[in-house]
C-alpha cells in the first residue's frame, strides 16, 4: 500500500481494514463492515484518485446501511461537486440520525453551496452553542475545514480564533493553510517550518512549505523544499510539480521540462490537467522550440474542451517567438469564435503585456474598458494599473488601482504583488500608494 501522507490512512489500523476489505472483494464476497469503516475506505480511494473503487464501496455501504450518515454524506458531497444541489439534498435527507454533527455540517454546506454564507454561519453558531465544551475544538476544526474547502478563508480564520491553546499538529496545519488562503504566506511558512521541526519526514509539510515560499516569490526556497519532498518520496507528484514550477519561474526551462515530464509519469490520470501540458508548451516556447510548444498545446486540447482558449495560447506562443502574423491570426480567430467575449479579449491583452508590448497593451485596455459597460465586470483593472505603473502614468495608475481594489481585491494582490508591502490588506493599499505618490 502506497504512503499517502495522511496519518489515519497510513496507520496500521486502517491498512488492516483496507486489506480485509480488498481481500473480501477479490473473493467475490465483500466483508460485512461498519458503515463508517466503509465510508473511510471510500474516502481513501477518492483521496488516491480511484473514484470508481470509491463509488463501488459507497454503493455497497448504502446497500447495507441506506440511512447511515457517512455514506450519504459522501454521496452528498459528490453531488455538490457536480453542482447538483437537489441530489445533495436528497442524500442528506436519507440520514436517519439528525443529531449527528456530520448531518449538521452537510446542512451548512448546502447553504454555502447556494451562496447563503451568512445563513450557514448563523446555523453553525446556533449549533455550536449546544455542544459540550470538550467538543469545541473538533467542531471548530471541522467548520474551518468546510470554509477553507469553499475558499472562505476569512470565515475559517474567524472560527479558529474561537478556540485557544491548541498546540496539536492538526490545528497548526489547518491554521497554516488558512493563513495561506488569506495571502499571509510568511505566517503560513513560519508554521509549516515549526511542523517540520517536529516531523521532518512529512512530504505533505514540505510541499505546503514550498507552496507558501512560491507564493511569496521565494522560488529558490520553494525548489529546495520540494527537493526534500522528492528525497523522501522520489515519486511524489506534488513535489515534482512544485519543483517544475519553481524552475520555470527562475527561467530554468530545460530542467523544468524534465520535472514536468517526471510529474506526468507518476501522476494519477485525473491529475493530468490541461495546465500541465500548457506549462510544458510555455517552457518550450521560452526555449524557442516552436513546433514542440504547439504540439503540447494540441496535447492540452485533448483534455481541454474550449478550443478558443487554445487559440489564445497559440497566439501567445507565436508572439513570444516573433511570428507576429500568425499571432494576429490566432488572436483574431479567437475573438471571432468567442463573439468578442470580454474574457478572451482580456487574455489577449494580457499576452501583449507578458511579451512586453506595454504601450500596445495600454492602448488596447483603453478601448477594452470603453466597450465594457457592465458595472459588475471585475477583471483586468489591476493589469491596466500595472501598465500605467510601468509607463509612469501616475494619475491613471491611481484611478485604475482604485477600481481594481473595489471590484477584485484578490486579482489586485496577485497582479500587483511586487508593489504590496508584506501582509498589507488590498483594501488599505490604495491609501498607501496615494500617500506615497502624492508626497
Amino acid at each position: 500500500m502506497k504512503k499517502t501522507g495522511d496519518e489515519y490512512f497510513d496507520s496500521k489500523e486502517f491498512r488492516e481494514l483496507l486489506d480485509n476489505y480488498e481481500e473480501s472483494v477479490k473473493s467475490g464476497h465483500p466483508a460485512f463492515m461498519d458503515a463508517d469503516d466503509l465510508a473511510d475506505i471510500a474516502d481513501y480511494y477518492h483521496f488516491m484518485g480511484a473514484d470508481q473503487d470509491a463509488d463501488e464501496t459507497i454503493d455497497y455501504a448504502l446497500s447495507l446501511y441506506p440511512n447511515a450518515t457517512l455514506p450519504n454524506v459522501f454521496r452528498a458531497r459528490e453531488a455538490l461537486t457536480a453542482g447538483d444541489i437537489d441530489k445533495a439534498k436528497e442524500c442528506v435527507e436519507q440520514i436517519e440520525n439528525k443529531d449527528d454533527p456530520e448531518y449538521q455540517y452537510m446542512q451548512a454546506e448546502l447553504l454555502i453551496a447556494q451562496d447563503k454564507v451568512e445563513e450557514a454561519d448563523q446555523f453553525l453558531r446556533e449549533y455550536f452553542s449546544t455542544i459540550p465544551p470538550d467538543e469545541y475544538q473538533d467542531f471548530v476544526m471541522d467548520v474551518s475545514n468546510i470554509y477553507n474547502d469553499y475558499g472562505l478563508n476569512d470565515k475559517a480564520y474567524e472560527w479558529m480564533m474561537r478556540t485557544k491553546g491548541d498546540d496539536s499538529n492538526d490545528f497548526k496545519e489547518l491554521m497554516a493553510r488558512t493563513l495561506f488562503g488569506l495571502g499571509k504566506y510568511k505566517d503560513s511558512e513560519r508554521i509549516f517550518n515549526e511542523l517540520l521541526d517536529k516531523d521532518p519526514y512529512s512530504t505533505r509539510y514540505w510541499n505546503a512549505l514550498a507552496s507558501a515560499q512560491f507564493m511569496n516569490e521565494d522560488f529558490s526556497g520553494a525548489i529546495v523544499s520540494s527537493e526534500y519532498a522528492i528525497a523522501i518520496d522520489p515519486h511524489n507528484p506534488e513535489g515534482l510539480l512544485s519543483k517544475a514550477n519553481g524552475l520555470y519561474q527562475l527561467g530554468n526551462y530545460e530542467e523544468a521540462v524534465l520535472y514536468y515530464n517526471r510529474y506526468i509519469d507518476v501522476a494519477q490520470p485525473d491529475e493530468l490537467v490541461p495546465q500541465i501540458y500548457q506549462e510544458l508548451a510555455l517552457c518550450h516556447s521560452s526555449l524557442h522550440h516552436l513546433d514542440q510548444a504547439l504540439a503540447y498545446i494540441d496535447k492540452s486540447q485533448e483534455l481541454e474542451s474550449n478550443p478558443v482558449d487554445m487559440l489564445v495560447m497559440k497566439g501567445h506562443i507565436y508572439l513570444e517567438n516573433d511570428n507576429i502574423p500568425m499571432a494576429e491570426k490566432m488572436f483574431k480567430d479567437a475573438i471571432t469564435r468567442s463573439h468578442n467575449a470580454p474574457i478572451i479579449l482580456l487574455r489577449i491583452i494580457v499576452s501583449l503585456y507578458d511579451n512586453r508590448y506595454v504601450k500596445a497593451c495600454y492602448e488596447m485596455f483603453k478601448k477594452f474598458f470603453s466597450m465594457v459597460v457592465d458595472d459588475n465586470f471585475r477583471q483586468g483593472y489591476s493589469y491596466m494599473a500595472l501598465c500605467c505603473w510601468d509607463l509612469g502614468y501616475t494619475e491613471e495608475f491611481l484611478k485604475y488601482l482604485h477600481i481594481a481594489i473595489k471590484r477584485n481585491p484578490t486579482e489586485t494582490r496577485i497582479v500587483l504583488h511586487h508593489l504590496f508591502p508584506e501582509n498589507m490588506a488590498a483594501k488599505d493599499y490604495y491609501d498607501y500608494m496615494y500617500q506615497k505618490l502624492k508626497k
